[in-house]
């Protein structure tokens, strides 16, 4: 079914409002992001925002879940994907690390911004999380399950392998020493040593 044109239009402004926040906040923190100023941003009225957004604490939940609903498609497409555990585990850290890049300016906000959530929020977002760790568990233990993986602590390599990819958000440069697709296949290299590749 085709979107109502009106819809697509609602649906530009709300993205344009969450990407301009989304630079503020990171540029400047949540803390010292103003609506006025993503209102100047967008060359808008605060008005405009609050039409789309009630406020402030609301672009910040948005936020958190979009980089949370990334998280759990990318696992959930390697988990249901074709091939073997191993390359199952190579497919997803090969896009985790290709999101964490991309969206590094969100991700950043993610990890930055945790104690300005509404309090009323922190629940529903923690149970994101836990489906994110629990799906991720369950494709290192399917790999161990199956004789492909040597893991002797399940919960801790969930843990150091997400870690291990999320830390790029702090040192990835576009004009680095290595691009994305190289970063990415590297980690899935590295997350292939963490889970103990079991040699065919």
């Amino acid at each position: 079914m085709t979107t109502p044109f009106r819809d697509q239009v609602r649906d530009f402004k709300k993205e344009r409002i969450l990407e301009e926040a989304s630079t503020l906040f990171y540029e400047r923190g949540y803390r010292g992001t103003t609506l006025d100023a993503i209102a100047e941003r967008l060359e808008v009225s605060k008005p405009f925002i609050y039409h789309h957004f009630a406020s402030k604490a609301e672009l910040l939940v948005e936020i958190y879940k979009r980089v949370l609903r990334l998280c759990l498609d990318t696992i959930e497409a390697a988990a249901t994907g074709p091939g073997t555990a191993r390359e199952q585990l190579r497919a997803f850290a090969v896009n985790y690390t290709q999101i964490v890049i991309k969206e590094q300016a969100i991700v950043a906000i993610f990890f930055r911004e945790e104690q300005n959530l509404p309090p009323d929020q922190i629940d529903s977002i923690n149970a994101m999380k836990r489906e994110f760790d629990a799906k991720l568990t369950r494709l290192l233990q399917d790999g161990i399950d199956k004789g492909e993986f040597r893991i002797t602590d399940v919960r801790l390599a969930t843990l150091a392998l997400t870690g291990m990819m999320n830390w790029a958000y702090t040192w990835y440069r576009s004009q680095g020493r290595l691009a994305p697709d190289i970063i990415s296949q590297s980690m899935a290299e590295l997350a292939e040593r963490l889970a103990g590749i079991v040699p065919a």
